[in-house]
């Protein structure tokens, strides 16, 4: 067998934020909570899709700072250039609006937030992301 992506682990200051933006913004779920009184770690994945990767939110983090030029990010697909416009208007309203919705790539049309850890993350439309493929 080979190796098989199964999650991405990132250390943050504050679970409960973390787990509240990933909910509203991506439409995440927690999908296993090992966490006592903010400490520990807990578990997020797509609704209903147990195949792909899942996010592994763990305490002790510190909060990020990224630079507007720092282009590190989470990236995320929606269907269509108005819902990047709803999350982008959503994410100024809340104030984590980090990226304004442009096309930044011929075809792509996106936008990028701020979760509560700083990290970036993106949303796009059209964005040409190589589709995975099986290894031979």
């Amino acid at each position: 067998m080979h190796p098989r992506m199964t999650h991405i682990c990132v250390h943050v200051e504050n679970l409960g934020e973390c787990v509240e933006f990933y909910r509203r913004y991506c439409r995440m779920e927690v999908i296993d909570d090992r966490s006592v009184d903010g400490a520990g770690s807990i578990y997020l994945a797509e609704t209903g899709d147990g195949e792909k990767p899942v996010f592994q939110f763990k305490s002790g983090g510190k909060t990020r700072t990224l630079e507007k030029t720092d282009e590190t990010h989470f990236g995320f697909a929606v269907e269509s250039r108005e819902r990047v416009d709803e999350i982008a208007a959503r994410g100024r309203e809340d104030g984590v609006l980090f990226w304004e919705a442009d096309e930044y790539m011929p075809g792509a049309y996106l936008c990028s937030l701020q979760d509560p850890n700083g990290n970036g993350v993106e949303f796009s439309f059209g964005h040409p992301v190589p589709p995975a493929r099986a290894w031979p």
